[in-house]
């Protein structure tokens, strides 16, 4: 089985899923990069230049074609947007929402880390928008504030009964 992890940018999946790896011996995966070398592209790019709807298509076909076998899954945010994607990897994994208030992801994204949405969404409703589905997903809800990456791993290990 796989653990999935999903949260907004910002929130700490590609921080806690190496993390979460190391622990269990297991191998870690960040769909970003992996959509990234596929395309060839950053993303951000592929949203400026092609726009938000193509990137989640992207995004989406790159998901459902994965078929990974016990690794630790960091996806991007976005990716609750696409319920192909969901329900693909919750049949073949348990999904962990890293909760974190806005406030704290307005701290974590830097002025060079772009958001992948529509340009005329802005970060507070993107926020509004993807929280119910990130719950909506989510078999574990883990709140990362004020939470070091080893009480978060730890917490995230106590559901799994490790």
């Amino acid at each position: 089985m796989n653990i999935i992890l999903i949260g907004m940018p910002g929130a700490g999946k590609s921080t806690i899923g190496p993390a979460l790896a190391g622990r269990l011996g297991l191998e870690f995966i960040d769909t970003d990069t992996l959509l990234k070398r596929k395309t060839g592209r950053e993303l951000r790019a592929i949203v400026a230049e092609d726009g938000y709807e193509v990137f989640l298509k992207l995004q989406e076909e790159l998901i459902v074609s994965m078929k990974p076998v016990g690794n630790i899954i960091a996806t991007g945010g976005s990716v609750v947007c696409s319920e192909p994607a969901m329900l693909h990897m919750k049949r073949d994994g348990r999904i962990i929402y890293l909760k974190m208030d806005l406030k704290d992801i307005e701290k974590r994204l830097l002025p060079e880390r772009r958001l992948a949405r529509s340009k005329d969404r802005s970060l507070d409703q993107v926020y509004n928008e993807r929280c119910p589905l990130y719950e909506k997903y989510a078999d574990l809800i883990v709140d990362c504030s004020d939470k070091s990456v080893d009480a978060i791993v730890t917490e995230i290990l106590a559901f799994f009964k490790y």
